[in-house]
């Protein structure tokens, strides 16, 4: 029975090594995600807590924040390193503390990106929100600075020194 039994053996462990390997194919091409800037350089995304925010401040940002978050005022406008990428949507995470949209109503945000609409967006509730639209082909120039602007209507105004504030930014740029 054992010398039945290594035959048995031997003689699987001989055609399993005859058999043909599988095809190989080639992986599928791979696509190069968005490169990451260099420190200290503009790149295609800002988050207020990069210790390199104010680079990609134009204007109507404030100058400092708790670190996470700053408000923006009337017209703030920010600037951006954009890669040759097909499709990008621009991405924004920002707030509308509940006290400034009991006084105001509804905002509504007005995206334009060099100088063009973009987008408009009404904000009826407050609290945290993120927001996302596809960037058109032609509106952004790769390779280049582009200028990002966000016009808050209303915004509100304070009574004790008139101090105008749209609303609270936290991050923005372009993503895939």
């Amino acid at each position: 029975m054992t010398r039945s039994l290594t035959l048995a053996l031997l003689s699987m462990a001989l055609c399993a090594g005859c058999t043909r390997l599988p095809e190989s194919f080639p992986p599928p091409e791979q696509r190069a995600p968005l490169s990451v800037p260099r420190a200290g350089t503009l790149g295609y995304f800002l988050s207020m807590a990069d210790p390199n925010a104010d680079a990609y401040l134009v204007k109507d940002v404030a100058d400092q924040g708790p670190g996470t978050w700053r408000w923006v005022y009337e017209h703030p406008v920010l600037r951006f390193l954009v890669p040759d990428v097909p499709r990008l949507k621009f991405a924004m995470d920002f707030a509308i503390p509940e006290r400034t949209l009991r006084e105001t109503g509804p905002v509504t945000l007005t995206f334009t990106v060099n100088g063009k609409l973009l987008d408009r967006l009404r904000c009826e509730k407050s609290g945290e929100q993120h927001y996302a639209h596809d960037v058109p082909p032609g509106m952004l120039r790769a390779g280049a600075i582009n200028l990002v602007a966000i016009d808050p209507v209303p915004v509100w105004v304070s009574k004790a020194d008139g101090g105008r504030l749209g609303f609270i930014l936290s991050r923005a740029g372009f993503t895939e």
